[in-house]
C-alpha cells in the first residue's frame, strides 16, 4: 500500500516543515520611492477620476506606469528558424559556385 501523507505525519511529524524547508525562497521584490509634484487641479481631477473608477490614486498611477514601461522591459532574443532545407540551399550554392567558373563561353 503507498504511503500517503498521513501515514508519513504519523511516522515523521516535522515531515510538511521538512517539505517547506527544501522549497528555495521567492526572491524579494525591490522597491523605489519615487516623488513628483501635481497642481491643484491636477490633483482633484485625479481624485474626481478615482472615485468614478472605484481605484485610488497610486493604484491608478501605478497602472499607468506599469502599461507605459512595458514596452520598454528586455525582450529575449528572437528564435532563428532555420531549417535543415535552408541550409542544405546554401551548401549547394558552394558547389554550384566553382563549376560555373570552369565553363567555357563559346561564341
Amino acid at each position: 500500500m503507498p504511503k500517503t501523507i498521513i501515514s508519513k505525519l504519523e511516522e515523521n511529524p516535522d515531515f510538511l516543515k521538512s517539505a517547506k524547508s527544501r522549497r528555495p525562497g521567492k526572491k524579494k521584490v525591490k522597491f523605489k520611492k519615487v516623488t513628483f509634484k501635481i497642481t491643484e487641479g491636477q490633483k482633484k481631477a485625479l481624485e474626481i477620476m478615482c472615485k468614478r473608477q472605484k481605484t485610488t490614486p497610486v493604484r491608478y498611477l501605478k497602472s499607468v506606469i506599469t502599461h507605459q514601461t512595458a514596452r520598454y522591459k528586455a525582450s529575449p532574443e528572437p528564435v532563428s528558424y532555420v531549417t535543415e532545407n535552408q541550409l542544405l540551399l546554401f551548401d549547394l550554392e558552394k558547389e554550384i559556385a566553382p563549376v560555373k567558373k570552369n565553363k567555357k563561353m563559346v561564341s
